[in-house]
């Protein structure tokens, strides 16, 4: 054969190899999980970063991860290589979970990690009354806590002041909580008026922004009185007089003449509305009634911190342990609006179902991270366990450290409070949890 036509043939091939092998190294690679946030009850917007060589993006819509994994019933494709897309006409306060894949002709790569959001339960208002929240075990006293030092306090101050939060739920704090409180008042807060023995719960706000509720309390108070009446003392007899008109006798003390006997008399005392509530299987509370200063409305707010364990029996336990929690705070606030924050020490997917989170629902209280608009780092656990490297949840909303409201309230700018980079922690790790705190929109 010539050799321009053995050119021609290895040329045609060198082509038909490389035709043949191009589907398979074309195609595009796995997204990453996704980012989802919502601004109305009836849509979504999902975001995730971009992957080479991808000419659009399919995204699939279930009610589970698990479906959302392996779904074709609901897809919507993103228009080129935009990498943003909201999902229209869903329901309001129903959880939706999504999963990304790039596409490339006829080839696509894998879908993404399944990640879940919840659509609003109202419309936000941007010039609506908030108060903004945080919840952070600080490890004080616990047997996998470490030494309190004083760079762990430092660490810990400048987390809840990183938080920017009008109140502040603590757990774990023990012997600590006046130290922390002294901290703390130079940067605007200030402790509820909580008990001088060991206290494992406590809640710190900002005196700007909130005040105890006061209420009144009949009680009978009994002390000698001075004389009042209309006649000259000077001619009464020392060292006592009986008075007539008073019928009553008097002493005189030091230097004037005051009843022989205490004086007992009702009267109405101011009281400060806060307390803790307690459980046989070592759950706490602790409860404080603030009034905001920019509505004059008063709210309960509870740092609790429920038993831990990994089993499905401790679980179980959890849940019986927020029942009472609630039924507790319930009794103690009345008619008053109570949020809930802490330690929870359950997560979605975890023993039990999440027991905890079922039963507030069952009465009528939602995950703060279920109700938001917005996240920052959602990913990021709450819970650090004094490991180095950043822990992500497998689905997000999977956190120990929670905040419950009601569904009449609504949740934005909800994060975790953490110093990383390169999903790794950066400086003196404040606690074994990161603290989370979020926004609440009020009604």
């Amino acid at each position: 054969m010539p050799p321009r036509k053995l050119l021609i043939a290895a040329l045609g091939s060198l082509l038909l190899t490389v035709g043949l092998a191009a589907p398979a190294s074309a195609r595009p690679a796995r997204v990453a999980a996704p980012y989802v946030t919502a601004a109305s009850p009836h849509t979504l917007t999902v975001e995730w970063p971009q992957v080479r060589g991808a000419r659009r993006y399919t995204v699939h819509v279930a009610a589970t991860p698990k479906k959302a994994s392996r779904t074709t019933k609901r897809s919507h494709w993103s228009h080129g290589k935009k990498t943003k897309l909201k999902i229209k006409n869903l329901s309001s306060k129903r959880r939706y979970c999504f999963t990304v894949k790039a596409v490339r002709g006829g080839t696509s790569g894998k879908r993404s990690e399944p990640v879940c959001a919840h659509t609003l339960r109202r419309t936000i208002k941007p010039g609506g009354h908030r108060v903004s929240v945080a919840t952070f075990n600080v490890c004080a006293a616990a047997d996998n806590c470490k030494r309190w030092t004083k760079k762990r306090e430092n660490a810990i101050v400048q987390r809840i002041v990183d938080a920017r939060a009008d109140v502040v739920a603590i757990q774990e704090i023990t012997r600590k909580a006046d130290k922390l409180a002294a901290r703390l008042a130079k940067h605007g807060y200030t402790r509820y008026a909580a008990p001088t023995r060991k206290v494992d719960e406590a809640i710190y706000y900002r005196t700007a922004v909130a005040d105890m509720a006061v209420t009144t309390e009949p009680e009978q108070v009994c002390e000698v009185e001075p004389y009042a009446g209309a006649e000259d003392t000077a001619a009464w007899r020392f060292p006592r007089h009986y008075d007539a008109a008073s019928q009553r006798w008097y002493a005189f003390r030091t230097s004037s003449w005051t009843t022989e006997e205490p004086v007992c008399r009702e009267r109405n005392a101011p009281v400060e509305q806060e307390g803790r509530i307690g459980s046989p299987s070592g759950a706490s509370a602790a409860w404080a009634a603030l009034r905001l200063k920019r509505t004059g409305q008063t709210y309960v707010f509870v740092s609790a911190h429920l038993s831990h364990g990994r089993t499905a029996k401790d679980g179980r336990l959890r849940g019986r342990e927020t029942k009472q929690l609630i039924r507790n705070a319930e009794r103690i606030a009345g008619p008053l609006p109570i949020i809930f924050m802490g330690d929870f020490n359950s997560y979605r997917g975890g023993p039990a179902g999440d027991a905890p989170r079922k039963e507030m629902a069952r009465a009528g209280w939602i995950d703060t991270f279920d109700a938001s608009d917005t996240y920052t780092r959602p990913y990021v656990s709450s819970f650090n366990g004094w490991r180095p490297k950043v822990s992500t949840m497998k689905h997000w909303g999977g956190h120990i450290d929670r905040i419950f409201i009601r569904p009449s309230m609504g949740s934005t700018s909800w994060r975790v409070v953490a110093k990383t980079k390169k999903r790794r922690y950066v400086g003196v790790q404040a606690s074994d949890h990161n603290a989370v705190r979020t926004t609440i929109l009020l009604p």
